[in-house]
């Protein structure tokens, strides 16, 4: 196993904080964002809130609360924000014109649609979960083969699915992914910079967010009607969500480090053929130089006698950072409690010991990024990671392109030594007799995010939420 490094090394001198301030009214602001001048809706007349009865579909406190619920939770993204930011008249008081008040209140409704749909989804997985786990540990020979390696995500020390939360933050990213970086946001990028939203860099949409609120750019009609179409909710968007949310099961093939992965390969085959499991897609996540869990060639024949499996390119999950897994979307046919059988989504990665230990504290680095309440609620796991300076250790990483370029080598090479080892393949990086560091790639300054200081930190952290988890 990796060699840990002495706990001091967890202390590391401040970083400045790359966080960004809060208005008033609790809001979440860009420093770079301004005042809007003028309404940045095209051709829409303000109106001022006035008080109305209780027969009105939307009151001037519920609108206000619907407002901050947008803006918090993020649906629409920063751009569309922008644009929904009330004006402030001489008494203090927030205007909403009328297409700024459709479009929060329809807002407020998917997301309202969204959590309630993200607890049914929890609440199906965890039915099916058991039964899922049951079918893969037979398909791979039962306790006393492969079987027993079969690991399902966990919660309290059991079994569970995909939380609601999770789901949540899942379905409203794909919702922004598939609506507004399209039809919406691409009416802004092409009037701005002549291409589609998705070629823009980060200063670009910066300066995209500051035309909005300076009035230089608008929302046309047909980046309007695609906005409003998009929050409408229908039958279709449920199946939608439902289809966005693979892996609602979550169940890992942890393997020892001399498996033998033909068997692992025959295991499947057998199967596939025998239709005994339902694969719908097949993802080989490597980098360059180091082997996959399951070959191309054989996902090849699966996708030959298993009609409408997909066999995802090399060169479009070929990792930077070398992360090394093969990953399975798969529909599981399972009995609910009245005996109906329904189709639940499930996903299952097969991945060696090290490299699934290695994936797991690494993911702290990807939540941080992600902008994640890493803390998960309790004050005492947020003090320790405050206490370490790995936030704002990842922020100056991941902002500099050379140090994260540099940082993304050191995982790969750590990533390579362990997977080349596995494989007895040692012709790409030279063996060394101990790990790389951190420092070999000028990022010594940084040693707690290194592979042993995020062992350290994973460590610590169970603890802490062990302790104090059950009192939040």
């Amino acid at each position: 196993m990796i060699k840990l490094l002495p706990l001091n090394l967890l202390q590391i001198n401040a970083v400045p904080s790359f966080g960004q301030k809060k208005s008033d009214t609790g809001i979440q602001e860009n420093s770079l964002e301004r005042s809007p001048k003028t309404d940045t809706f095209e051709a829409v007349k303000p109106a001022k809130l006035k008080k109305v009865s209780a027969k009105d579909m939307t009151t001037p406190a519920q609108l206000l609360k619907d407002y901050n619920l947008v803006v918090k939770e993020n649906i629409l993204g920063d751009e569309i924000n922008c644009l929904l930011q009330p004006k402030i008249n001489s008494k203090g008081e927030k205007i909403f014109t009328d297409k700024q008040i459709k479009i929060i209140t329809l807002a407020a409704k998917k997301i309202s649609f969204y959590k309630a749909t993200a607890k049914k989804l929890e609440k199906d997985g965890n039915e099916a979960i058991e039964p899922a786990i049951k079918q893969l540990k037979k398909i791979f020979g039962g306790e006393k083969e492969f079987g027993k390696y079969i690991k399902a995500r966990e919660k309290n020390g059991q079994p569970a699915a995909k939380d609601s939360v999770s789901i949540y933050n899942k379905l409203i990213k794909e919702y922004k992914s598939e609506y507004i970086d399209g039809d919406v946001l691409n009416s802004f990028a092409k009037e701005f910079k002549k291409k589609s939203y998705k070629q823009l860099d980060k200063n670009e949409k910066e300066l995209i967010k500051m035309s909005l609120q300076d009035a230089e750019l608008k929302l046309d009609a047909r980046g309007y009607k695609a906005l409003e179409e998009s929050l409408k909710t229908s039958t279709k968007d449920y199946q939608k969500a439902v289809n966005w949310i693979r892996d609602l099961i979550g169940i890992r093939l942890v393997l020892p480090d001399d498996a033998d992965m033909k068997k692992v390969e025959e295991y499947l085959t057998k199967a596939i053929l025998r239709n005994d499991i339902k694969i719908t897609k097949v993802s080989n996540y490597h980098s360059n130089h180091i082997y996959p869990y399951i070959s191309q060639n054989t996902a090849k024949l699966w996708q030959q006698s298993s009609p409408g499996l997909q066999l995802v390119n090399n060169s479009e999950v070929r990792k930077k950072n070398g992360y090394t897994t093969t990953q399975m979307n798969i529909e599981f046919e399972i009995k609910d409690k009245k005996g109906k059988i329904k189709t639940v989504l499930g996903e299952l990665q097969i991945r060696s010991e090290k490299l699934n230990y290695l994936g797991q504290i690494e993911h702290l680095i990807y939540d941080i990024l992600a902008k994640k309440d890493i803390g998960k609620g309790i004050p005492e796991l947020q003090d320790y990671y405050d206490s370490t300076g790995i936030v704002d250790a990842v922020n100056e990483v991941f902002s500099d392109p050379v140090k994260e370029n540099a940082y993304l080598e050191y995982e790969k090479t750590t990533y390579a030594r362990i997977r080349n080892g596995e494989t007895k393949n040692k012709h790409v990086y030279k063996e060394a007799d101990d790990y790389p560091l951190l420092a070999d790639f000028g990022l010594g300054q940084y040693e707690v995010l290194s592979f042993e200081s995020l062992d350290l930190i994973d460590k610590k952290a169970n603890l802490i939420k062990k302790k104090y988890g059950q009192k939040h």
